[in-house]
């Protein structure tokens, strides 16, 4: 289905002219050597562009057409008609002077005998250009000298006396190519999985390239790199026969999905493709300004996926989005020497715009008025369950992948996210140079929504505090928030208060800890400038707890840990509103 899914997209796009035909690849050139008639180079002309990149200016390779690459990992693999330093001039940064030669003479021998019978001018300039160049004196050639990072990693390509085209532009090369890449296609006859055509099987697949962690020159999604994967005999892909059409389709599909900024994003190790069936960018650029750091967009965003959510078409820059239309979702993440699908999902656009829709309504809570967010980034979420101590500070890749999927799809969270959150509370302290909060805002937005949605606890998964709730666990969280506030206006100026000492125990043992911190309040209730006050919102709330003689509980299960802590930050908000409200009146 990935597979076939990519195929169709790359269909779409080359109807389009957004992406190159089969036997074509776009690769990133900095440089063209410019050669003249008889094959001497003339100079190197620099391709690169200037580009902004976040807040700084870099000189980016320009992305052109070229013929499809061979596969490399560690040997000599000569592209034709564009490589590196080592393939068109036997010399490179590497200091291993037999291995540049090497891949010279690789290319030498690769651009004599496909451009053989060719009687162009370009093509015999280039024919020339291998047969006199001297390897044992390219170091010292002014040309290459002139720029310091032609000899790294740098492509090249050929241009002919200073003008266009470049070399794979030439009508004649460009026909023998063609015809080339056509006749090679002469593998074994079988039905294609993807395309249920019979047709040439691709014994390799392409390499993958823009997955974070992968392999610099690209990672396999699928393949076949020893005989522990094989089987029946079959060797590579012969395994799962995939036609060598299909094969270079969903390659170019995926590379240029990675390529393009609007179709990707990555959280920790796991990179998120997606598209749109149609191969247009609209809904894929709002779906990734939605779960990046951008709030200038929120309300516009929110506005157009609350329409989309209810079946009614949008129109974004005068375009059309219906929300029938099929979209993509797939997450990469690199393991050794392949690609690991983390998740696929197939869904509409009107089904995710439903379903981001119901994400926001689930974490929406009462916040700090200082908190710019309303649609609390995936980034931000994940971040919250994650040691804000430590040098990596992100969540598991299973987590983030199995959080993302329950967004798209509408599921349930996973459990492991209200795992993680409690035991953030636990661990975290408040600690306003580094930004941590032991009950902040995000952590009680997914705890709010982890207990909404997986245990469709409705009475305390309120926006704001519920005061008519009678849920046991809630009613401790929101007293210990009391026994807090009273601690603190018996102690003005106090620095560490109950929620530093007691906090972790009182959510998980109340019954062993809240006969000590009604003895503590006893004394804080002497120095308090409220006292009746005080006396009065703690016996409602205690009256609430022992209520039909039911004692405190001696243990908090997973789920009553994460109602303790949600009432107690709804207590907490409910503070800050009335001292609010105090304050305007």
């Amino acid at each position: 289905m990935i597979l076939q899914a990519l195929v169709d997209h790359y269909e779409a796009l080359v109807t389009q002219g957004k992406i190159a035909q089969p036997g074509w690849i776009t690769a990133k050139i900095a440089y063209a050597l410019n050669i003249d008639a008889e094959g001497a180079l003339l100079g190197v002309l620099p391709l690169k562009e200037t580009k902004t990149v976040g807040k700084k200016t870099k000189e980016i390779p320009q992305e052109l057409v070229v013929p499809e690459g061979l596969k490399r990992s560690s040997g000599v693999a000569p592209q034709f008609l564009w490589d590196n330093a080592s393939y068109f001039f036997g010399v490179d940064a590497k200091n291993d002077p037999v291995r540049a030669k090497k891949c010279f003479e690789a290319a030498k021998k690769r651009h004599l005998e496909l451009l053989e019978n060719a009687q162009g001018e370009f093509a015999t300039a280039i024919k020339k250009y291998f047969l006199n160049w001297n390897v044992d004196k390219a170091a010292d050639n002014e040309c290459i000298k002139s720029y310091e990072d032609i000899l790294t990693a740098a492509n090249l390509v050929f241009v002919l006396n200073g003008t266009m085209p470049y070399a794979q532009d030439d009508p004649e090369i460009k026909a023998m190519w063609n015809s080339y890449y056509a006749s090679k296609a002469g593998g074994k006859q079988e039905q294609c999985l993807v395309t249920g055509k019979t047709a040439p099987v691709a014994v390799l697949h392409p390499a993958i390239k823009g997955v974070r962690g992968g392999q610099p020159a690209g990672t396999s999604l699928v393949a076949f790199n020893a005989p522990a994967y094989e089987s029946y005999g079959h060797e590579q892909g012969l395994n799962a026969p995939v036609s060598e059409y299909a094969a270079f389709a969903y390659g170019a599909a995926l590379n240029y999905l990675l390529a393009n900024d609007q179709n990707h994003m990555v959280f920790g190790d796991t990179t998120f493709v997606y598209w749109a069936e149609v191969a247009d960018n609209i809904f894929a650029g709002m779906f990734g300004t939605y779960f990046s750091e951008n709030v200038v967009e929120e309300n516009t965003l929110n506005d157009l996926f609350s329409k989309l959510s209810k079946g009614e078409p949008v129109a974004v820059g005068g375009l059309p989005l219906e929300p029938q239309n099929k979209f993509y979702i797939l997450a990469l993440s690199p393991n050794a020497a392949r690609l690991s699908v983390r998740f696929f999902l197939q869904s509409s656009i009107g089904k995710i715009a439903n379903n981001l829709v119901q994400h926001h309504e689930d974490l929406n809570i009462t916040k700090p008025v200082y908190e710019k967010y309303n649609t609390i980034p995936l980034w931000k979420l994940l971040q919250e369950t994650a040691n804000k101590n430590a040098k990596e500070k992100m969540a598991t890749p299973l987590l983030t992948g199995a959080v993302f999927k329950a967004i798209l799809n509408g599921g349930k969270y996973p459990q492991a996210l209200l795992q993680n959150i409690i035991l953030r509370v636990k661990a975290d302290r408040d600690n306003k140079e580094k930004g941590i909060k032991k009950v902040g805002w995000i952590k009680a937005a997914i705890l709010k929504a982890c207990l909404l949605r997986n245990y469709n606890n409705k009475e305390v998964t309120t926006v704001a505090l519920n005061e008519e709730s009678n849920n046991k666990a809630y009613v401790l969280g929101r007293l210990f928030a009391v026994l807090e506030d009273l601690q603190q206006n018996a102690n003005n100026g106090i620095v560490a208060t109950i929620k530093d000492r007691y906090f972790n125990a009182a959510c998980a043992t109340p019954a062993a800890m809240f006969p000590i911190l009604m003895k503590l309040a006893g004394a804080h209730l002497k120095k308090a400038k409220y006292k009746t006050t005080f006396e009065k919102r703690i016996g409602i709330l205690y009256d609430k707890i022992t209520m039909e003689n039911d004692p405190i509980p001696n243990r908090l299960s997973l789920e009553e840990q994460g109602v303790f802590i949600l009432g107690y930050y709804h207590q907490v908000q409910d503070r800050y509103v009335k001292k609010e409200e105090k304050q305007n009146d």
